[in-house]
């Protein structure tokens, strides 16, 4: 019997590493490189006025920094592997890529909302928060890890925060995490760290996640 792998994680992991390479070969020029952010990524005034939406997609294939897509692809492989196999490939992409949008959204709703920004054109000047555009693959980390809390709440964790090793069960790892992303959010929202997106990925991927579990506890650890 062929043991079965988790072969869409890899896949993601593969092709935002080739993005990053394309553009760190490829967009040398700072209007090149502009140019390309403000297309593929998330600016919250151009999806306000009904444009540029296919980017709810696009950003979280695009990385620039080394550091963003290290700690981004590490999470990924660190999480995505266990609830792809959980899940299958379908679904698993589901929640990805949902979550992902999901974040880019509540990003944009916890400015216009919370922070109680105008996003328009007609304003002047307009908030420098409604024009940076938002990148990387962490909201849609985020819903995986909300995917793994649900699914193997109390599996060791070896992991890395902040570049501190940590070996926990999952769920204190995972809601460590995010608390600390929750007040990040609210202390610091015009960080230059997308924090409301990191949390609304989280939420939507608890979300998703609620109605795909099995209530099987053994499949909650890991026997090695």
């Amino acid at each position: 019997m062929i043991e079965e792998r988790p072969k869409t994680t890899y896949v993601l992991i593969a092709i935002n590493t080739i993005i990053w390479v394309m553009i760190n070969l490829f967009l040398t020029r700072q209007n090149q490189l502009a140019s390309f952010l403000y297309t593929f990524g998330v600016v919250p005034i151009f999806v306000l006025n009904g444009l540029n939406y296919f980017s709810l997609l696009t950003y979280m294939f695009v990385h620039v920094d080394f550091f963003h897509i290290l700690l981004n692809m590490y999470s990924l492989f660190l999480f995505g592997r266990d609830v792809e196999l959980y899940l299958g490939r379908g679904k698993f992409l589901f929640v990805y890529l949902l979550s992902g949008v999901a974040a880019a959204l509540f990003h944009i709703f916890y400015f216009v909302v919370f922070l109680s920004l105008e996003c328009s054109p007609t304003m002047r000047p307009i908030p420098q928060a409604c024009l940076i555009p938002s990148i990387g693959a962490s909201g849609a980390i985020f819903g995986i890890m909300g995917s793994y809390l649900l699914f193997f709440p109390f599996r060791r964790l070896y992991a890395f925060l902040w570049l501190v090793p940590v070996v926990a069960p999952a769920f204190a790892v995972i809601i460590g995490f995010i608390l600390i992303q929750t007040v990040f959010m609210l202390t610091t929202p015009f960080s230059t760290i997308a924090y409301t997106a990191h949390v609304g990925g989280f939420l939507a991927g608890l979300t998703l996640s609620l109605p795909l579990r099995r209530t099987r506890r053994e499949e909650w650890f890991f026997y090695g």
